[in-house]
């Protein structure tokens, strides 16, 4: 009985090598912020913090998307930070190519450059020289629940904070271009305090004053588009979104179009251009729904859309 009992127990330990070696688990992650730390820090000294983020935000595909931002006093005592990305098979931790995401990196590319010429890059040369932004990399690129972040390479692109350039689009923007397309949720909500906001995200642009109290903008890419209403004791009192789908309507769409799919809003009033001024707002249309606002400008085509606290 013990010599039966002693080959089950070998037989069950080889069995569990063998599972080991064909599922590592999760040990491949932490192995890949481990080297890839090692490679940006490669001195001892160096002032440098890390953080380290992961998602799954796909559906059928069992990857996991790995970023890691290194940041401090790494090149001759200046301050500027780093990114790194990977999608990783889930099961194996082997790389996945972007083909597994993107149906045509060909067609990605163009789509990309055309979209950040129209898009951003007038934005971003009111504060910053951004004559390197085409073409946009697609090397280190992080695929997470708000979308997509396509980053570059520190000395091409930066903030003046000196955090890493990047261009982020929200999953329906890439409508056409996806294996599959995730569900685009908006990245912020009312509610919060605006310093944090602003420790968390950077500023863009100093406030403007508008009704209700100061209006800001952010650096972080994800929240390229987003404005927040902040009242004079910090509280974030609504989130104004550029970019967004909503059950299906999204900034351009004509007001018939969208009311088909959202249905007539509870009330409307027009918007004249001396209170769109006072309100950082367009001439046109504002359509009252119960947990949001719409606007319209004055050709009737969706160009924002608006949360508050009620």
């Amino acid at each position: 009985m013990r010599k039966l009992f002693a080959a089950m127990m070998i037989l069950m330990l080889m069995m569990t090598a063998a599972l080991a070696e064909e599922s590592p688990g999760q040990d491949f992650i932490e192995a890949w912020f481990h080297d890839q730390y090692a490679q940006l820090v490669p001195f001892e000294g160096l002032q440098a913090a890390q953080t380290r983020e992961q998602s799954a935000p796909f559906g059928s595909l069992n990857a996991v998307c790995l970023r890691l931002t290194v940041e401090g006093d790494l090149l001759f005592g200046r301050y500027i930070q780093y990114v790194r990305t990977a999608l990783l098979d889930a099961e194996t931790g082997e790389p996945l190519p972007l083909e597994t995401v993107f149906s045509d990196l060909d067609a990605l590319q163009e789509f990309l450059d055309g979209y950040v010429e129209e898009n951003v890059r007038e934005e971003l040369n009111t504060y910053l020289d951004a004559d390197e932004l085409l073409p946009v990399p697609l090397d280190t690129v992080y695929f997470s629940a708000d979308g997509v972040t396509f980053y570059y390479p520190a000395e091409r692109f930066q903030y003046f904070s000196g955090h890493a350039g990047a261009v982020q689009l929200q999953w329906y923007e890439l409508r056409g271009l996806l294996v599959e397309e995730p569900a685009s949720p908006l990245p912020l909500a009312p509610g919060g305090r605006i310093d944090a906001l602003l420790e968390a995200c950077g500023s863009l642009t100093d406030p403007d004053l508008v009704q209700g109290g100061e209006i800001y903008e952010f650096e972080a890419p994800v929240l390229r588009g987003v404005q927040a209403i902040a009242d004079e004791s910090g509280l974030v009192t609504a989130v104004r979104y550029g970019r967004f789908s909503l059950s299906g309507a999204e900034p351009g769409m004509e007001r018939s179009n969208v009311e088909a799919l959202l249905g007539a809003p509870d009330a409307a009033a027009e918007i004249s251009a001396a209170a769109a001024s006072y309100l950082r707002l367009e001439p046109g249309v504002q359509a009252i729904y119960p947990n949001y606002t719409l606007y319209y400008d004055d050709a009737g085509v969706l160009y924002l859309l608006e949360q508050s606290l009620r």
